[in-house]
Parts: C-alpha cells; structure tokens; sequence
C-alpha cells in the first residue's frame, strides 16, 4: 500500500479516489490555471477533481464535503483571503495542501505551496530595466500580507544593486478613495521615466488611476508592470496592463501531487505578457502564451517544438526566438520539462513499469527518455524510484 492507502484504511476503493479543490471562485482565471494542474496530476493516478466554491460556511460544512466525496485523496485550499476558515485540524487524517497560505499557516506547520515571491520581483525588475528608467518605484498592498512585504524588498535591493533610485509607496489601512487619493499625489512626484512595479495586478490598476488623476501618462512618462497576468483587470485598465505570469498551473501540479507529504514548497513565475503599460510594446507576441498552454496540454502526447511552431502565423525562427525572449528558455525546453513532471509523478506515485512511462510521456523511445532522464538527474529511473518511492 502507498501512502494514501494507508490514509483512507485501504487499497481497494470501487469508486476512484477525489481530489477536492476548496475555496474556488468560478470564473477566477488563477483558479483555473490552478486547477488544470491539478486535473493534470489527478489524471496521472486515475482519480476524480471536484471544486467547493469560496462561502462563509465551507468550513462547518467540511465533514459533510468530505463524506459525500469518499474516498478522498486529499484536499487542495485556496488560502489567501483567509487563513483561519478552514484550519488544517478541520481535515483530520486526510491529507490536506494550502495554496497561497499567509505566515501563520505556514509556521503550524501545514503543507502549503506559494510563489516564491522574491523570483517574482526579480522578473518584473528584468523587465522594467529593458527600457532603461530613470528610476523605479514599487507599490504594495495594505500591511499584513508578508508576500507584498518580499516582492517590494527584493525589488528595492535589486534597484539599490542598480545605483537607481527607487521610491516606495507607503502603505496603511484607509478606504480605497483615500488609498487612491494618497497614491495619485505619490505619483504626482515621480520623476519622469520611472519604471513602476505594483506586487499584482489590482495594485497595478490602482496605479493606472492614479496616473489618470494626475495626469502622467504611462507608458510614455510611467511604466508599470503588475503580477499574476488577471486578464478581466489587466485587458479592462486603461491603458492595459503588462503583467508577471506566475505558473499556477504548476502550483496546481504540485499541491496535488504533496498530498501526504510534509514539507512545502514554492513556484516561480512563468513569463512576462506585456500590454501597453510598458516600453517595448509588442516585443512580446500573444501566441507565446497560448503556446504554453498547449504545451501544458499535449507534451505528453508525443508534440513536437517543430509541430507546435506550425500552428502560429509566423516562420518557425521567428517563433522560437520570441518565446525564448517570453520565457527565457527554448519550446524545447518547455515541453521537457512538463513530460519530465510526468515522468517523476509516474515514478514517485504509481507502479507504472519503467518501460511503459515513456510511451505515456511522449518520448519516440525507451532509450531517449533514459538518456534525458540520466543527464537530468545523474541517476537511473529504477534508481530515482527507489530513493523517492512514497
């Protein structure tokens, strides 16, 4: 018996096991990402996804959740908004990983997956520092959240590395017409060419209204870059919004795949989708975001980086250079790494023989994949197996 048989008592359910998303908001396009990744690994083992959507009662109906849901292979929380409705004592033995948890969630010890969010900072710097700003400025949200604590910090230090000045906008606790009015004349003293990060992209849009209201004009005198590429705030704010794409659909994967364990980790961003908001305009092409979508979709059913480029209006060179420019790495690459994913869920997670993980993932061969596997890692898929069997 692996390790969720000796959760549930045993091995031998009629009923495949479910995976239980909790805290979900329809329609929220981060729990969707989230959520694909999670459905990516739930197929891997053959089990169910069933989402509970976000309301005040979830937690004194989660007794009931579960029962209707048995067996379940664990829970996957939504716990950004707040932390304390659904503590880790109301799962009793089932395995249960938090997303987005805040410090007091993390320090009971709970398994949790967050952005690790000082990378995201140093991403949205990469990117404003293409247009070579006279300064910088970042903009956090209200005090209590530790994640806009680190993505303002790193930013500072990597501006401070720079020699560049960087202002910050100083947070407090007021109503959302005073915040606004408190950050129009913030950004009244600005000087001109100051690249602005917002830690997401609700900040961002602040920061765009602000602008409005005192009357500087980004991109040409301001650039901004949010976090979490929000389409419905992002595409809606004028001008719209580039944003920092962070990879929520693996933090899906790996909650999913954590359940049982006892450790946490983080996830990084994923690209940068630029809108008018910034310098450099149209450097970044729409089809790079749908080209890692479906190389989330289809790596493992055998798509090639040759086979992908044909499906966009542009010459396969032209292609391939714009999405290493997105990504900061190859098509190829990319598919790698999702079938690599795969491989090593099969491997951690399931019996599956050896020999047949590679037609699964979409390798040509047994051989190719060994090969891929062995510089990857440094040892054998037998070897690997035995060291992280669970």
């Amino acid at each position: 018996m692996n390790r969720l048989d000796l959760v549930h008592g045993n091995g031998n359910f009629a009923d495949p096991a479910t995976i239980l998303y909790l805290g979900t908001v329809r329609g929220d396009p981060i729990h969707e990402r989230t959520l694909a990744g999670i459905r990516r690994y739930a197929a891997l083992r053959g089990w169910d996804v069933r989402c509970e959507a976000k309301r005040p009662s979830l937690a004194a109906e989660l007794p009931s959740v579960l029962a209707s849901h048995r067996p379940v292979a664990g829970c996957v929380i939504e716990a950004s908004d707040e932390p304390a409705a659904l503590p880790q004592r109301l799962f009793g033995r089932v395995p249960a990983v938090f997303l987005h948890a805040r410090e007091n969630l993390r320090r009971s010890g709970a398994v949790c997956v967050n952005a690790d969010n000082a990378a995201v900072a140093r991403a949205a710097f990469a990117e404003l520092s293409l247009g070579r700003p006279a300064a910088y400025a970042v903009v956090g949200v209200r005090e209590g959240f530790s994640w806009s604590r680190i993505r303002a910090r790193e930013f500072r230090r990597l501006a401070s590395n720079a020699d560049a000045p960087c202002h910050l906008f100083p947070t407090r606790r007021e109503s959302r017409s005073e915040r606004l009015d408190r950050l129009a004349a913030w950004v009244r003293t600005l000087p001109p060419k100051t690249a602005v990060f917002a830690v997401n992209d609700f900040t961002a849009a602040y920061v765009a209204a602000a602008a409005r209201m005192s009357r500087r004009h980004i991109p040409r005198d301001l650039s901004l870059i949010g976090v979490d590429d929000n389409a419905e705030v992002c595409e809606t704010s004028k001008p719209t919004i580039s944003s920092i794409r962070l990879d929520h659909e693996r933090a899906g994967f790996l909650a999913a795949r954590m359940l049982g364990e006892n450790h946490s980790l983080s996830f990084g961003p994923l690209m940068a989708v630029w809108r008018e908001s910034t310098r450099g305009r149209g450097r970044r092409e729409p089809f790079v975001l749908k080209a890692v979508e479906t190389i989330r979709r289809e790596a493992c059913d055998g798509l090639t980086a040759e086979a992908l480029a044909r499906r966009f209006p542009v010459s396969q060179t032209l292609f391939n250079l714009r999405f290493r420019e997105a990504t900061g790495h190859s098509v190829l690459d990319e598919i790698q790494h999702v079938r690599l994913e795969h491989v090593f869920a099969l491997l951690a997670e399931t019996d599956t023989a050896i020999g047949a993980i590679a037609d699964m993932c979409g390798y040509r061969s047994g051989i190719a994949l060994k090969w891929i596997f062995r510089k990857r890692t440094g040892m054998s898929m037998s070897e690997w197996r035995r060291l992280n069997r669970h």
